[in-house]
């Protein structure tokens, strides 16, 4: 087995925390958390790609690690709101609409948009991010087959940005398209040996400063949705700040005891992923945030809410941790 490196597995947990913070609908928070979190994680994961002999053998063992983790989020939302219904004394007819739609919704697979040629549809929420990176290794796989892997990695991310103005497409394909970009160069990075690389402070002091006027201008390229009021820059911004929090993590391993606690829930971020989705898809914990209300049994109960939508993935990852069938289950054989 493949020895693991560290300072990814702390990167993916600080960009599954990133996503759990970024849900909480805060502006000023958003500015810094949509700067790179998302980007973040496809340019990790396209780190450790592996081609395969062939396309069906890489889909095989892909859809093994994303999509059934992505059908367990579907069966526990439909399975919770059903018992939730039932609870409130919901009529057969409710619940029967109300599981359709979340089907329809899970079978189109958007993680953001939730209107498709004029028809509502119910939103997937963050585990849109398991459909958008197993179709990157299938496309990266037929990149890498061709003479020009860069250009065909270009031409796919602009047919998804383009067409997103039009129309959205299921499967989060579009957001699967230009996420391509920083998956591929998470894969030049490792063929290159660019983390490995050492870098001086006088070399961090710029990519600081694009990073810095990033957040000024509110740079967020959201893959989800895919929009952006500036492609390229904000494309820049992302690269640069995912860089740069790689770096602090590799720093950070050696530096910090909190590092070996961070590694080892990072080796669990698709379990987190999948409950944290269940939490956003089920609780409507937001309407508690959006209320204006400043009593002090309302902000306590603010701050619990916000502990809990932090400890609930992460005790999650900690029970998995300790069971060798759930570890099965998502395919985890560390």
């Amino acid at each position: 087995m493949e020895k693991r490196i560290l300072y990814f597995d702390i990167a993916k947990f600080i960009a599954m925390m990133m996503v759990i913070l970024g849900h909480f609908g805060v502006p000023d928070i958003n500015r810094f958390v949509f700067s790179f979190h998302i980007p973040l994680f496809f340019l990790v994961s396209g780190y450790f790609f592996k081609q395969q002999n062939n396309l069906f053998t890489l889909a095989k063992i892909k859809f093994r690690h994303l999509i059934i983790p992505y059908l367990f989020v579907m069966l526990a939302v439909i399975i919770i709101f059903i018992l939730v219904s039932i609870y409130q004394n919901k009529n057969f007819s409710f619940i029967l609409d109300g599981v359709f739609k979340y089907f329809i919704g899970y079978i189109y697979g958007s993680g953001y948009i939730d209107n498709v040629l004029g028809y509502t549809i119910e939103i997937v929420g963050p585990i849109w991010f398991c459909l958008a990176l197993y179709f990157d290794f299938i496309f990266l796989q037929i990149a890498l087959k061709t003479k020009f892997p860069l250009l065909f990695v270009i031409c796919i991310f602009l047919l998804g940005y383009c067409s997103s103005n039009f129309i959205w497409l299921p499967f989060s394909l579009q957001s699967s398209m230009t996420a391509l970009l920083f998956f591929y160069l998470g894969y030049i990075a490792r063929q290159y040996s660019i983390f490995q690389r050492k870098i001086s402070i006088s070399q961090i002091f710029p990519l600081l400063g694009i990073w810095a006027i990033g957040l000024n201008y509110e740079s967020q390229f959201l893959i989800v949705e895919n929009a952006s009021k500036n492609p390229v820059c904000d494309i820049l911004v992302a690269i640069v700040a995912s860089y740069i929090v790689v770096l602090y993590c590799k720093w950070w391993e050696n530096e910090s005891h909190s590092a070996k606690i961070m590694a080892f829930l990072g080796k669990y971020t698709i379990v987190m992923l999948c409950l944290h989705s269940i939490d956003v898809n089920i609780m409507p914990w937001n309407d508690y945030f959006k209320t204006p209300n400043t009593e002090t049994s309302v902000i306590i109960l603010k701050l619990l809410i916000t502990l809990l939508k932090f400890l609930f993935p992460i005790l999650g990852a900690l029970i998995v941790s300790k069971s060798p069938k759930l570890k099965r289950f998502f395919n985890l054989k560390y």
